[in-house]
Order: C-alpha cells, then structure tokens, then sequence
C-alpha cells in the first residue's frame, strides 16, 4: 500500500458527511487516523467520540444514535474502496464500534 493508496483512503473519508450537519468526518476531526494491515485487506479508522459525548442523558442517547450512524456510513465508504474489514475504533477506549 503506497501513499496515493493512503490519500484514496482520506480522500473517501472526507467524502462522508455527518449526518444533519454540513460537514465531513475528517474537517469536523472525528477521524483521529487510520490503520492498515500489512496484507492491505483490513483497515482501521479511529475516531474520538468522547470529545463530544454531551454530559444529559438524553442528549447522550442522541450523540450515540448519530455515532453508530457514523461508523455505518465510514465502513459503506471504505468496503467500496476493496478492503475485506473495516474496523472503526474509539480512540480512548480502543472499543470497535
């Protein structure tokens, strides 16, 4: 994997939208930085959720709701690019969401 491919990966990032907002992913700084195997067929996108996990209950809900969306809608984005698994990843937690 060569950096063109890497550009390719950032370049589908920046491609999915937030949903209900009018920016990317990557210009909002959900995505902190991706991860390739060394045989180029898994990937893995870490992203800080935790930044913006609101502190009521309900608004927590939500910000889950819109986060699970996210992480759809990253691996529909990198599946179309050939890898065989994409993983999203918390960044402080290390979980897979």
């Amino acid at each position: 994997m060569g950096a063109s491919d890497i550009d390719s990966i950032w370049e589908a990032l920046r491609r999915v939208e937030v949903p209900g907002f009018d920016v990317d992913v990557v210009s909002s700084g959900l995505v902190r930085r991706v991860r390739v195997s060394r045989d180029s067929t898994r990937l893995a996108v870490f992203v800080d959720f935790a930044g913006s996990d609101p502190g009521c209950g309900f608004c927590k809900f939500i910000n889950h709701a819109l986060m699970s969306a996210v992480a759809r809608r990253i691996r529909e984005a990198l599946l179309g690019l050939g890898f065989e698994e994409v993983l999203v990843v918390d960044e402080t937690t290390g979980a897979e969401l």
